[in-house]
């Protein structure tokens, strides 16, 4: 019903409770001005910020070129030691997926040498897996229901169940 009334309702009538509209604009709206050409050069009545400063701040290193554009989140150590982590991780998984038990355990003493500290147990996981693919039996089989039961959250335990064939 209240549909009906918004879409057929009278245009025209007044509202209730409304102010009649009264007031007329009595100077004409002014023309917008034509936007400035673009140019390389700046005024003398705005300076070139520092590179690397925020609109009237100085800036951090006085050193930068000017034509320089820093990178905002800079390459650290730390940074090339996670992507070369991720990068072997990587590795690790493609012999897993091929069924490279051979290559699996090259890569894994690899990633074992760079990474010793595993947080994760993942050493541990990839090498149950590598177990099971290359000599599958009642040991390996055990050693990942272990691994298994054990680490609940790891990313491996679904891959060991594959690869161990755990019920």
């Amino acid at each position: 019903m209240i549909a009906g009334w918004w879409f057929w309702r009278d245009e025209s009538a007044p509202v209730a409770g409304a102010q009649p509209a009264t007031t007329a604009i009595t100077t004409p709206p002014t023309a917008l001005a034509p936007a400035p050409a673009l140019s390389s050069a700046r005024s003398p009545a705005s300076p070139t910020p520092a590179p690397g400063s925020v609109a009237g701040t100085p800036a951090p290193d006085a050193a930068v070129a000017p034509d320089a554009d820093p990178h905002p989140h800079p390459i650290t150590p730390a940074h090339l030691r996670i992507y070369r982590e991720n990068n072997l991780i990587g590795a690790l998984n493609g012999a897993m997926d091929v069924g490279d038990a051979v290559g699996l355990r090259g890569l894994l003493d690899q990633y074992r040498s760079e990474f010793p500290e595993d947080p994760n147990l993942l050493q541990q996981g990839y090498q149950i897996i590598a177990d099971c693919l290359q000599y599958p039996g009642a040991a390996s089989k055990a050693a990942g229901q272990s691994y298994f039961d054990r680490e609940r959250g790891s990313i491996l335990r679904r891959f060991v169940a594959r690869h161990c064939q755990l019920p």
